[in-house]
């Protein structure tokens, strides 16, 4: 990125004045904003503004970097088969040699089954794929398991694959996302930013070095965003969950490079491969609470926090990956000192940890007024602030999610109608949506 169009640490002289639209984040969720109206109206005078020194050191840290087609929910199955579109076709959405840039890796996700009543679920999953039109997604029996994937082990007698899944370098991703906009600024190292807001309207950004005068707004800004939405007098309906993952640099002898994702039973602790030689693990796992309260923190719930705390390695559960190793041996039958019960995983790992942040149950509740988790984002306008747009509440499938959403939230702030009608339900007083349950 050209020095001119990037400020680190802005002072009044340095700092841009005046902007079409302003966004808050410089995640996956805010530079995709910038990318896509850029794309949807060339020349969009845009600022973005990132608390910290570079782009992408926010809230998915703890993230895998994959994506994946198998949502039984249309607005989330369209929204990333639309991004996975953009991720195949790099070099034309996001510039000549962004496909060797982002490194492309559709080794698919296999979710797999050990006992009958698992396998007629990922059967069951697989009916309902079909169903919206992904007739992709395999059902595999144990046989074919065996003949695909056998290293896995005879304990896995069904499986669920989606071969068009895989991961991808979530920073090269960020990074081409604001490389193509030519027309924005970026400002690092903004510690606060306030929305300013007059006769309910949007009228500009302030920070430490002064004010950006605009009418619009997008806030993107992960985990930060209940704090930042006070500023406008909003109090924003999600909550912020830590999320763990560890990457080591070995990996056992039959599990190869050309693996793709595995997916265990519940709990549903994961794998997929790293680099040549090493792994990285993840866990939809439920933290303890009692150590944020016993540091003076709200904790409502004993898996989400109201309010982020910085730096998040505190909560760290050091038990962490030997829990995630244990299922997983467990599970797949592997005997002490063997496959995921080797010793050598625990050495030299690296223990990551992030916020996930989803809709609360103020924004996520059945027909009958009963709370349940989404897995839906909020991209819509605000509602009582003109000029105020929201790409927040991502979950952990912001990166995967990222070029739809990009494109969702730019049509909301350009006033263009959506490409694809099920945007819709990822408004702010959309509760509930069919099929919009915890995949995991």
């Amino acid at each position: 990125m050209a020095s001119q169009r990037t400020i680190s640490n802005p002072d009044a002289q340095t700092m841009p004045h005046t902007a079409d639209v302003v966004i808050i984040g410089g995640g996956p969720a805010g530079t995709a904003a910038l990318w896509a109206i850029e794309r949807l109206a060339p020349g969009t005078k845009t600022v973005l503004i990132e608390q910290q020194e570079r782009l992408g050191a926010g809230s998915s840290t703890a993230a895998l970097e994959c994506y994946r087609t198998c949502w039984p929910t249309v607005c989330l199955a369209e929204q990333m088969q639309r991004s996975i579109a953009v991720f195949h076709n790099a070099d034309e959405y996001l510039g000549e040699g962004a496909a060797n840039a982002i490194h492309l890796k559709e080794q698919g996700y296999l979710f797999c089954a050990f006992t009958e009543a698992q396998a007629a679920g990922l059967k069951q999953d697989v009916a309902r794929l079909h169903e919206i039109g992904l007739t992709h997604i395999e059902y595999l029996e144990a046989e074919e398991v065996q003949y695909r994937f056998g290293w896995v082990g005879e304990r896995v007698i069904a499986a669920k694959f989606d071969p068009v899944a895989g991961w991808l370098d979530s920073n090269a991703l960020i990074y081409r996302y604001a490389q193509s906009a030519p027309s924005a600024k970026i400002l690092l190292g903004v510690a606060q930013v306030e929305i300013h807001v007059e006769g309910g309207c949007v009228v500009g950004v302030k920070i430490p070095a002064g004010e950006i005068r605009t009418g619009a707004v997008i806030l993107a800004a992960g985990a930060n965003v209940r704090a930042i939405g006070r500023t406008a007098k909003l109090d924003l309906p999600v909550t912020v969950i830590p999320r763990q993952s560890f990457t080591t640099g070995w990996r056992h002898e039959p599990f190869p490079e050309h693996s793709p994702m595995i997916i265990s039973a519940a709990p549903y602790p994961h794998v997929r491969p790293e680099a040549k030689v090493g792994a990285i693990f993840g866990w939809e796992y439920t933290w303890n609470s009692r150590r944020v309260r016993e540091m003076g923190y709200d904790a409502p719930l004993p898996d989400a926090m109201l309010e982020p705390i910085y730096p998040a390695h505190p909560l760290k559960d050091p038990r962490f990956p030997s829990l995630t190793l244990a299922w997983m041996a467990r599970q797949f039958g592997h005997a002490p000192g063997t496959g995921f019960a080797n010793p050598r995983y625990l050495q030299g790992l690296h223990h990551n940890i992030g916020y996930y942040v989803y809709r609360s149950t103020a924004a996520a509740h059945r027909p009958d007024g009963s709370p349940y988790h989404s897995e839906r984002a909020i991209l819509d306008r605000v509602p009582s602030v003109e000029g105020l747009f929201l790409s927040i509440a991502h979950g952990g499938h912001g990166i995967m999610t990222s070029a739809g959403a990009g494109e969702i939230i730019a049509s909301l702030v350009l006033d263009m109608p959506f490409v694809n009608p099920s945007a819709a339900d990822f408004g702010l007083d959309v509760a509930w949506v069919e099929h919009d349950e915890s995949v995991l």
